[in-house]
């Protein structure tokens, strides 16, 4: 499966306009409030009102659960999304519900929200503030019911427009949150039995750098296949250890051909007692790396070239063209004693020279993208 492409600078500046047209008079004005529950009212009231359902907001979540979730003028590929992010050429951040839909006008998506339940459900304008309140001034329902219905219904949706998923499937995120939607309703869809799977999935998001995971984990982490898998949660800094992680990674499904990157990952992270361990510089190299391969380099190296010059000095004196005196000056034992000892120290240094450059290994500051 392909990479998924990168949005264009004409994909980010449609979903920057798509954003500001929805935040555009939010909490909504007198006549669109009461454009949104008459329309409500009135859908209720011809699918049978009270003798078959109880409230408008029980009506509602049945046209989440009955709606089609996929828009016949789309492709196959469905997109999901969480959250935001600041797109590369972005001037400022951006809803990923917003890259989703304008990369569904582009690229031919679905996308829940410009299905026929999403575009029915978003006409009822659950979510704004002042149309609650007319919702229970209206027809005299709990305030908390009222409020804490919007995300029962949409999660609804979310579950059938998941299992609606029969091809690629790409997710506008940079990291899923266990408590999103995305993490606890629609992936685990997904990825289940009766989903896609993991080989299905894309991310046109990148992958955060995370400044308390190596560097060079980076390209594992974001597999999409092990991405996918993956929760906010079981890495955050600050609330997991790398053991913790650990234990979290080495459950995932892996593909045959990053079994052998997921188990040295697996492994560092069971090793390491911090996070902070995991990216200092001496984590990269420990002290045997460092200085076991010096001596076998470096002292022969530096030893040898010494003791080439008095070692066929001593025996070349004994010729018969030099006199006896010389020759009894040369065959004293203090010569060759002085010429061994200097390289005696020379090791001790060779040793503590060798250092490891940490900039290479060093984890990257976060570029700072939400999560």
């Amino acid at each position: 499966m392909t990479e998924a492409p990168r949005f264009t600078q004409a994909e980010v500046k449609r979903a920057i306009d798509l954003e500001d047209a929805y935040q555009q008079g939010r909490p909504l004005p007198p006549e669109r409030v009461k454009q949104a529950v008459d329309r409500l009212y009135g859908e209720w009231i011809a699918a049978g009102g009270e003798e078959k359902f109880a409230d408008v907001l029980q009506f509602a979540t049945h046209v989440a659960k009955t709606e089609s979730p996929t828009a016949e003028h789309r492709g196959e590929t469905r997109a999901l999304w969480s959250f935001k992010s600041q797109p590369e050429g972005a001037p400022r951040e951006v809803g990923h519900r917003f890259l989703a839909q304008a990369c569904g006008e582009s690229r031919g998506y679905q996308v829940l929200e410009d299905s026929p339940v999403g575009r029915r459900l978003d006409s009822y304008e659950l979510w704004d503030e002042n149309v609650q309140s007319a919702l229970i001034k209206r027809f005299g329902l709990d305030e908390e019911y009222v409020q804490e219905s919007p995300a029962e219904i949409w999660d609804a949706a979310s579950e059938c427009y998941a299992k609606a998923a029969t091809g690629e499937v790409e997710i506008f995120a940079a990291d899923i949150g266990a408590r999103s939607v995305l993490g606890r309703m629609e992936m685990p869809r997904v990825l289940g039995p009766e989903g896609v799977g993991k080989e299905a999935v894309r991310f046109p998001v990148e992958f955060p750098h995370h400044a308390h995971l190596p560097e060079s984990m980076y390209a594992f982490l974001s597999e999409d296949s092990i991405r996918c898998q993956l929760r906010l949660e079981d890495y955050k800094e600050g609330t997991t250890t790398p053991e913790q992680f650990a234990a979290k990674l080495g459950a995932i499904d892996v593909p045959e051909h990053l079994k052998q990157a997921h188990t040295a990952a697996v492994a560092r992270l069971s090793a390491a007692t911090s996070y902070e361990e995991l990216t200092a510089p001496a984590a990269e190299a420990t002290g045997s790396e460092i200085t076991q391969p010096e001596p076998a380099q470096s002292e022969p190296a530096k030893a040898e070239p010494e003791q080439s010059v008095p070692t066929p000095a001593a025996p070349a004196q004994p010729e018969p063209k030099a006199p006896p005196l010389g020759h009894s000056f040369v065959h004293g034992g203090v010569v060759p004693s002085r010429v061994v000892v200097p390289p005696r120290p020379r090791p001790v240094v060779a040793g503590t020279h060798g250092t490891i450059n940490p900039v290479p290994e060093a984890a990257p500051k976060s570029p700072g993208i939400e999560q």
